[in-house]
């Protein structure tokens, strides 16, 4: 006996596995089949909107280190020029409120100059820059060098 033609269309092969049809009823997935589906689905919806989020902080870490580390460079050419000319030796606040990405971020300094060795005309800046990140302490430090301070220097040759 020849296989219809409609049940070859719809099963996909001739042994008659997969999806079983008749003239007018079409047996469909199981109720166990949608709500597994829809269990991995959800996972991989949820990892992704995870990974949206991680990816966030990332990029907003990055950004406020790149702030720190604009401020941290800023902040020893100032103090190099006023250690220098030895004027007015200011290193100015020590906390210093920026705005990153139209948040408010609290940045606080730490100083620390100290003479190298025996040497009396170098000396080394060691300066941190810490600042708070949803909950958590970050900081970033840099350390230079000075030497040769001009006003002494020209006091000298006089």
């Amino acid at each position: 006996m020849p296989i219809p033609l409609t049940d070859t269309l719809l099963t996909g092969s001739r042994a008659g596995g997969g999806l079983r049809c008749r003239r007018k009823h079409c047996a469909g997935l199981t109720f166990v089949e949608v709500m597994l589906t829809a269990v991995i689905l959800s996972v991989g919806l949820v990892a992704l909107y995870r990974s949206f989020f991680i990816a966030a902080d990332v990029v907003r870490h990055l950004t406020n280190r790149l702030y720190a580390i604009n401020l941290l460079e800023n902040r020893i050419t100032l103090i190099e020029r006023n250690f220098r000319s030895l004027k007015d030796f200011d290193i100015g606040p020590m906390t210093e409120e920026v705005l990153v990405d139209n948040n408010p971020v609290r940045f606080q300094y730490q100083v620390q100059l100290r003479p190298v060795g025996n040497l009396l005309t170098v000396f080394q800046l060691d300066l941190t820059l810490s600042w708070e990140e949803r909950g958590r302490a970050r900081n970033i430090a840099r350390s230079a060098y000075f030497s040769g301070v001009t006003s002494l220097e020209k006091g000298g040759a006089k």
